[in-house]
């Protein structure tokens, strides 16, 4: 009943969920076409008359803008809101119907390639808070345009009777769509990364009143008719808001004032006001001036922003960085002041054992010193006790010292530790050449303890990382297994392997033939002054030097495998190229 239940709700869900993708599509290609069609009709009522030529084509960037902004997954619903938008532009203009489907493929078509051109060298994630990016969007609209302007006319020569080269013809439509591109689809870009990552509340207000002072003297430098107040007045003015956007704000806003400057060169073009709408010009020279301007003033607003985000986020990203050193080293400090805790406290503890024992006998002593003396001279008690005691005595006294040497040893053990750290410098070396150096610098040991110590390792790896704190690493483990029984007895064996793993990364096994450690406590084996061998002298700081050294100064990992009765194996991954 159950089953039945599952496979009659999951096709309603499934069907559920495809009606709300397609609703979504059908919504998307309905918007871009609307406002694909409204660009289109703007900018044929802003047509130079009587030539007929369009300064900048919009429409273009409208259309590459959301499908970058959105991704690929947009391509349909925006390829279909194009096609039927320039077909319905088109059809209400003086075009014929196969016109207008070419038009149309075209304009699809040029925005399809500018966009795939983004995604494959940028990735999706576009945004143009990069020079790169910038750069990258022009040189995609240079490239999109190009292929669509072969398209375009081409089919104007085929279907309208024109005497206009069809070189001119690809000229104006290569130079109206790449504005169209660059003007257009950075504010719709920028639009959709500010709405997924909104601007505080401070620098919206900032930027809004900045854009808004800008159209404002963009607005009156229209009605300038000297040649030098409606040239070099107008772009000496403009230019501190831009810079001030560019400075301060997110590049949305830069790409908003772009625009905004773009279509007062437009409606100065189109009305005949100011330079380039002086009808004693010739179109050609007054339309390249106009179309040359607003790339300047586009592509110089792009790049400015989009160097000051770089300084921003890099700024950004070192003063976390900082951050992330500073909390690194706090917890580097507290991690070896806590170690230290650890060390004075199991130091205090060891020693403090045998002179408890001192003290204790040493009290018995002259407590009944008397009553010894009369005991023992009335026969009552042997006068072998008071050499038991005194035994006793030399014994605690023999201990303390062998704890004593040994706590001198942990003290230059960390400290060794910490020279390794701080002098050692990150330098290439043969890993095979290092650990034989070790093996020798720790062969009294092994002839003292009996064991044999072997190693296969190919003599071709390099690293480059720190010697130093590697001989520390298997240093301590050396010492663990002969020194604190991890082998057993006279005899025993290690073996220390090495192979690659990959091209950046090396595996080193280091393996012994002892009694193994129990797999409840295998979890503690790295934490301080744990060992499962505290009877016999241990103090339970080699593998956690180790641990730390692998992990902190080599940049690798550790891990332990072992099983009673069968030795033990710890595995260490270390890069190549140590971090620092």
């Amino acid at each position: 009943m159950r089953q039945n239940l599952q496979i009659q709700v999951h096709p309603e869900l499934s069907a559920s969920v495809d009606l709300t993708r397609w609703g979504g599509s059908i919504g998307l290609a309905v918007a871009v076409g609307i406002v694909y069609f409204v660009a289109a009709r703007l900018s044929l009522a802003l047509l130079t008359k009587p030539e007929g030529v369009a300064v900048f084509w919009p429409a273009a960037g409208v259309s590459a803008g959301v499908l970058i902004a959105l991704g690929s997954h947009a391509r349909w619903p925006v390829v279909a809101g194009t096609v039927a938008a320039t077909i319905a532009a088109n059809l209400s203009g003086d075009r014929n119907l196969w016109s207008a489907v070419l038009f149309a493929l075209c304009n699809a078509g040029e925005a399809v390639l500018t966009a795939w051109l983004i995604e494959h060298y940028f990735g999706s994630d576009f945004r143009l808070n990069k020079l790169r990016n910038v750069l990258g969007l022009a040189a995609a609209s240079i490239m999109g345009t190009t292929v669509s302007g072969v398209g375009g006319a081409i089919t104007f020569r085929l279907f309208h009777s024109e005497t206009t080269p069809i070189l001119t013809t690809w000229q104006h439509w290569f130079a109206s769509d790449g504005l169209g591109i660059i003007t257009v689809a950075p504010l719709l870009i920028e639009l959709a990364s500010a709405s997924r990552d909104r601007p505080p509340l401070s620098e919206l207000v900032e930027g809004a009143l900045t854009v808004a002072a800008l159209a404002l003297v963009s607005g009156l430098a229209i009605f300038l008719q000297s040649e030098l107040l409606a040239n070099v007045g107008p772009v000496a003015v403009l230019f501190a808001p831009l810079l001030w956007l560019a400075a301060r704000c997110r590049p949305v806003f830069a790409a908003a004032a772009a625009f905004i400057v773009s279509v007062s060169i437009v409606w100065t073009t189109t009305f005949g006001i100011g330079y380039f709408g002086n009808p004693d010009l010739p179109i050609d020279k007054r339309v390249m001036a106009a179309q040359f301007s607003i790339f300047l003033v586009t592509l110089g607003a792009s790049v400015l922003a989009a160097l000051f985000a770089e300084i921003r986020d890099k700024r950004r990203l070192a003063e976390a960085a900082l951050h992330a050193s500073e909390t690194q080293r706090y917890l580097i400090e507290t991690e070896r002041l806590a170690a230290l805790g650890g060390l004075v406290a199991g130091v205090a503890h060891e020693i403090s054992s045998p002179i408890g024992t001192s003290l204790t006998v040493a009290s018995t002593l002259a407590y009944r010193s008397v009553d010894f003396t009369d005991q023992i001279a009335s026969g009552q008690v042997r006068r072998t006790l008071l050499v038991e005691f005194a035994d006793g005595c030399r014994g605690a006294a023999d201990q303390l010292v062998a704890n004593l040497q040994r706590a001198a040893g942990l003290i230059q053990s960390f400290k060794q530790v910490a020279v390794d750290r701080s002098s050692d410098h990150r330098r290439a070396f043969d890993l095979k050449v290092a650990t034989e150096q070790v093996i020798a610098s720790v062969r009294s040991r092994l002839l003292k303890s009996q064991s044999s110590l072997a190693i296969e390792m190919s003599s071709d790896i390099i690293m480059d990382s720190f010697p130093g704190p590697y001989g520390q690493v298997l240093t301590n483990l050396i010492f663990n297994a002969v020194t604190h029984g991890f082998t057993e007895g006279p005899g025993g064996r290690m073996l220390i392997k090495a192979r690659r793993l990959g091209m950046d990364q090396v595996e080193i096994t280091f393996s012994d033939d002892g009694s193994g450690i129990p797999h409840e406590v295998q979890r503690q084996v790295f934490n301080p002054f744990f060992t499962t061998r505290r009877a016999e002298g241990s103090t339970g700081l080699g593998l956690y030097i180790v641990y730390n050294l692998v992990t902190q100064q080599l940049g690798g990992k550790i891990t332990l495998a072992s099983d009673p009765g069968q030795g033990t194996t710890i595995c260490m991954t270390l890069p190549l190229r140590a971090p620092g």
